[in-house]
């Protein structure tokens, strides 16, 4: 490898680790955000097309709007305990967009009980206006039980809370799915 080859090998590779430092600031934001109700940070970590999929709720939430409406009626519903954490990102960068995955941990009360949970993210992220936003998050939980219950069981190990009192943007986009035929029409679902 001469000497052009070496340098130019070398700040591809600094874009890379500057692009992964980036997107695990993004997550770690992300973090905070839904720990302190920090609704600005929300709005600068997501891109406006933003698309929430927690298909194991059957939930699809569209739009920045849509989105932080959803985080704020969540956060009236369960209150956190302990702190959520985001745990061994593994980041594939492609130019200016990148997909990471990581481990999920949260803990809250729900009506005076104790919630402790498990699973995972997907993040599909683009470096826009000089920092890297999220604008598809897949959260997939494989355990979601109350510290009396346990986590041991074979089977039924999600305990799902009670649906949010949907809004009328929600209905809106409730209603336009089921008449696609339950299909989201986005760009980001295949």
């Amino acid at each position: 490898m001469n000497l052009e080859e070496r340098v130019a090998y070398l700040e591809k590779e600094v874009r890379r680790l500057r692009a992964i430092d980036g997107i695990k600031d993004t997550i770690a934001r992300y973090s905070w955000a839904v720990d302190t109700e920090d609704w600005a940070e929300f709005d600068a970590i997501y891109t406006d097309d933003i698309v929430i999929d927690r298909s194991w709720r059957n939930e699809y939430y569209t739009g920045k709007a849509v989105v932080l409406d959803f985080f704020k009626r969540h956060r009236q519903q369960v209150r956190f305990s302990n702190r959520m954490s985001n745990l061994n990102e593994r980041i594939t960068v492609d130019g200016d967009k990148a997909k990471a995955v990581s481990y999920a941990l949260v803990m809250y009360t729900y009506n005076n009980e104790s919630y402790i949970g498990w699973g995972n993210y997907e993040w599909h992220l683009r470096f826009e206006n000089d920092m890297w936003r999220i604008f598809r998050q897949i959260t997939k939980i494989n355990v979601m039980t109350t510290l009396k219950r346990g986590w041991g069981m074979d089977t039924d190990r999600v305990l799902t809370l009670p649906h949010l009192a949907p809004n009328v943007v929600l209905v809106s986009l409730i209603a336009v799915r089921i008449g696609m035929g339950n299909r989201l029409t986005s760009p980001y679902f295949t």
